[in-house]
């Protein structure tokens, strides 16, 4: 009977539990005009992408070097028997590599119908951006990329899904 009872006041904390990280919000704002992004790291930088437009975030793997591809781009990987481009975050970005380990942390992009790997050094988090924190990337600021929409007062830089798959050539690999 005391085990019993036991159990039964065990899973009466694990119901209240899990009822109160339900109700929990996400780090952040999340009203209506709120986006969710995942946060990544590239060297002390961070960067985000629409969480929509992340397809898989892959185990760390190995990117195949192309010969005479063009320079920002890592190679390709494997993914789900399926050959897929990796860019080079920190080359298109111009920052400045670490070294080249061989093993490499791989997120998968998707957007309409087309699917690109991008490298990069960590994930951080999933994120909510109101849709009053974010300032829009000027051309004339310093450092400012055609790559980027826009910035968050604690320096969280949006980067533009649509600018990367700009960068596969027209008819490439999908």
């Amino acid at each position: 009977m005391d085990g019993r009872r036991r159990r039964e006041q065990m899973e009466a904390v694990w119901r209240g539990r899990a009822q109160r990280l339900s109700q929990r919000q996400a780090s952040g704002a999340t009203g209506q005009n709120a986006l969710p992004v995942i946060v990544l790291g590239i060297g002390k930088e961070r960067y985000g992408i629409d969480l929509p437009d992340v397809a898989e975030v892959l185990p760390v793997v190995r990117v195949t070097p192309v010969p005479g591809a063009a320079a920002v781009f890592a190679g390709v990987v494997n993914v789900h028997g399926e050959i897929r481009p990796v860019i080079d975050l920190r080359r298109l970005l111009g920052v400045e590599a670490v070294g080249d380990g061989g093993l490499a942390r791989v997120i998968l992009l998707r957007k309409e119908g087309r699917t690109m790997g991008l490298q990069i050094d960590s994930v951080e988090q999933i994120r909510w951006i109101g849709a009053g924190d974010l300032q829009p990337a000027r051309s004339g600021d310093a450092g400012a990329s055609r790559h980027i929409q826009g910035s968050t007062q604690d320096r969280l830089m949006l980067l533009s899904t649509a600018a990367l798959f700009a960068e596969l050539p027209k008819g490439g690999t999908t």
